[in-house]
This record gives C-alpha cells, structure tokens and sequence, in this order.
C-alpha cells in the first residue's frame, strides 16, 4: 500500500498545514488520498476548526470525517492524556486497523500523527510505535525557529532506530524565522543527507508540495 506518514519535531511545528496543502497537490494530480489523523485532542465545538476537518477538506472527504478521525477528546494535552480524562483507552493496534480500514490497494494512505514523534498518541505507545505498525515512510516537518538543528537530528535519530525510511524533511518558515543571521536550511542540508524541503507559511507557490510529492511513494 501506498502512503505517508507525517510527523514533527514538536506539537504545533505546522503538520496539518503542510498536509492540507501536499494533500491537495496529491489529488490535483489524480491521487486518490485516504487522511487519517486517527487521534485528536483538543477536539473543538466547530469541527470545521479541527486538524481532522482540515485534512478531510483537503481531500474532499468530509463526508468520512468520523472514519478519518474516530478518536477525538475535549482536553487539549497529549492524546493519551486526554483519554484518560474522558476514561477511555486507546491501543497502538486500534489506531492501525482504524488507519487502514476501508483503504483500498489502489488508495493512497495519508496518516498525520499528533504532537512530536515520541510523543505519546495512546495508552500503550507512542507516534513512533504507530508509524512502525503502520510500516510508512515517513516525512519530518520542523519549525524554523532557533533550537531545531538539535531537535531535527535527534528526531533523525529515532526514526534511524524505527528502521523507517525518511522520505524528506520540511522546514517550515514562520514568522518566528526573522532571527539574524539565522540559515536552518544552510545548516540542516549540511548536517542531513535527507532532502531539506523548505516552505514559506501561507505561501502559495506550489513547487516545494510538487518536490515532497515527487519523494513520495
């Protein structure tokens, strides 16, 4: 089966807006998209405003928004966190057969995580263990802000463990990326012999979603 798995360094790093955009690249190009975010938290009273809707959206299946995203919870912590607040358990193999049901061999499978790749998604594992069951390629996403060099290269080193194969990774440029003097794109490119994919926040040029896409399986 074809497909991706999107993942950061950190929570709010900016997965979701990556996704929506080489979502809609992906299906421009006659790729059937099948989103997953199988957990949420922070689940809002509009679901419109959540990250599930917006991958949904993207695709142009929003009809299939409680498939994409069967597990949602109100508090806004780490998923298992949230969980547990609401007395609910939720294991690494229910997030991999609500991922993959109801895709088809011919279907592209696009699973974005929650938070940071050791971040902890359910009761018994973390995103790492459910990109490993899943078995995807992974692509990285890093806000461009002072510290990532060091939060990228140890993120690197996980997935190294995972034995994942990394397809790419994505510096997204902020407005926090004003500090003088600054080049994470310079320094990532010397330091990762991954692709670095830079992309300007809210842009709309289309090209770096045509290169990720390109790397893509």
């Amino acid at each position: 089966m074809k497909g991706i798995f999107i993942t950061g360094t950190d929570t709010d790093v900016g997965k979701t807006w990556v996704s929506e955009k080489l979502i809609v690249f992906l299906v421009s190009q006659g790729v059937n998209v099948m989103p997953r975010k199988p957990v949420e938290s922070g689940w809002p009273d509009d679901k419109t405003l959540s990250d599930a809707w917006k991958l949904a959206s993207a695709a142009s299946k929003t009809k299939q928004l409680t498939q994409i995203c069967p597990n949602r919870f109100k508090a806004a912590l780490s998923p298992d966190r949230a969980a547990i607040l609401e007395n609910k358990i939720i294991l690494i193999n229910d997030l991999k057969e609500q991922c993959l049901q109801s895709v088809a061999e011919n279907q592209f499978l696009y699973v974005e995580g929650a938070g940071g790749y050791y971040s902890p998604i359910c009761s018994d594992g973390l995103n790492k263990d459910l990109a490993v069951a899943l078995g995807l390629p992974i692509i990285l996403v890093v806000k461009d802000r002072l510290g990532c060099i060091n939060q990228t290269l140890l993120t690197l080193e996980a997935i190294e463990k995972s034995k994942l194969e990394l397809l790419a990774i994505v510096l997204n440029k902020t407005n926090s990326a004003d500090v003088v003097g600054m080049d994470n794109l310079a320094d990532l490119r010397t330091h990762c012999n991954i692709p670095v994919i830079s992309i300007a926040y809210n842009q709309q040029d289309s090209k770096p979603f045509e290169r990720l896409s390109m790397l893509s399986p």
